[in-house]
């Protein structure tokens, strides 16, 4: 049987790759997090002040931007799953390259709308979606990214571009 569809975007993929061959700015920084086990593709970073050239996942520093492209880091495992045991986690001091604008594919906990804006857990780095009108919550800051391409209906992949102007209420 022959093709008989073709489809206009691509299709999701893992978190943290690149969704669109648009301009995008990234910068390599060496890792090293309160917990490692913060430093997930797809969660957001803060440059870590004391040091340069090292970003922490969350943090209260200058906005770096995401961790993407785990296709090309290299894995080391898991603790109970042993070296070749699948991960979207780097230790402390691997290299991973930080986006601070372009267009992503990130993980959300819950519903959003194209438009609304991401925040940070000031900790962990994780993501949440807000509607541009409100403040960030308490423990969060703003991500310097919105929801774009698709309405999330439920917790797991979205899309999001990332600018590297702040965003605002």
């Amino acid at each position: 049987m022959l093709q008989q569809t073709v489809l206009i975007t691509q299709g999701f993929s893992v978190v943290g790759e690149i969704y669109t061959n648009s301009p995008s700015r990234a910068e390599v920084y060496t890792l090293n997090s309160l917990d490692p086990a913060n430093n997930v593709f797809g969660r957001a970073f803060t440059k870590t002040l004391a040091s340069p050239g090292y970003a922490e996942a969350g943090g209260t520093g200058v906005f770096a931007g995401f961790l993407i492209n785990p296709k090309s880091s290299a894995s080391f495992g898991t603790v109970t799953g042993g070296a070749l045991a699948p991960t979207l986690t780097l230790p402390n001091q691997s290299f991973g390259e930080i986006m601070n604008m372009g267009t992503i594919v990130v993980s959300l906990p819950a519903a959003a709308n194209i438009g609304d804006y991401i925040c940070y857990d000031l900790v962990t780095g994780e993501l949440t979606s807000q509607p541009p009108a409100s403040a960030p919550l308490l423990g969060t800051a703003f991500a310097h990214a919105v929801v774009d391409y698709f309405q999330v209906s439920s917790a797991g992949l979205a899309v999001i571009t990332i600018t590297d102007v702040p965003l605002s209420v």
